[in-house]
């Protein structure tokens, strides 16, 4: 009996810690990811640096010829390998610090990277069509100060990939850890327990598709 040669999981990592190994939220992606390929050893984790991809605003030009390769369908294009990388993922994780009410601008500038019309979305019945592999999203964030209910970074990008087609977003945050008397190990511990419950969870939730023949 023939058997179906199952593909890995493809996860793309987003990582906007601009601070690197000082960031706390490196911290906590690095828990996440890290418990994740324990249970999940054979994926396949493509991690994208934001502010090193030389991803800049789109500009009349950038547009008009981004519509062009759009139209000729040439999405092995280097000006598209971001929407191809985010195109073919099972899984995306975002790991973004909270500055000024959201993110860092080039988690921004990646989203107008990955809006590719007839890859990630589709425009049918006058309304967009995610086109998308992945249906789960982790967003992972920290903030010295109090994020409260208003976490336009979350919302927004929880709003932009679900017309990409997540359905599925999940937000690990940690916040308050530069507040006076903040207990920093232990809220930075109980995010990072967090994250490694998540990965579990999303590891026994998601299942590679098969090999092409």
């Amino acid at each position: 009996m023939n058997q179906e040669r199952m593909l890995p999981m493809k996860v793309l990592f987003a990582d906007a810690c601009i601070r690197g190994e000082l960031s706390r939220t490196a911290r906590l992606a690095g828990a996440f990811l890290g418990r994740l390929q324990e249970v999940c050893p054979d994926l396949e984790l493509l991690r994208q640096p934001l502010w090193e991809m030389g991803l800049q605003p789109l500009d009349a030009g950038a547009l008009r010829a981004r519509e062009a390769l759009c139209d000729a369908s040439d999405w092995d294009s280097p000006a598209l390998t971001a929407a191809r990388a985010y195109h073919d993922s099972d899984l995306v994780v975002i790991a973004a610090p909270y500055w000024d009410l959201s993110f860092p601008a080039c988690v921004k500038v990646w989203v107008e990277y990955i809006f590719v019309r007839n890859l990630n979305f589709v425009y049918r019945n006058d309304r967009p069509v995610g086109l998308g592999r992945a249906r789960r999203c982790v967003y992972l964030t920290t903030a010295g100060s109090p994020i409260g209910a208003d976490d336009w970074g979350a919302g927004y990008l929880r709003a932009a990939l679900g017309l990409l087609g997540v359905r599925d977003f999940h937000c690990v945050a940690v916040d308050g850890l530069d507040l006076l008397n903040a207990r920093v190990g232990a809220l930075m511990a109980g995010g990072e327990q967090r994250a490694r419950a998540l990965a579990e969870e999303l590891a026994a939730e998601i299942s590679p598709g098969p090999a092409p023949c």
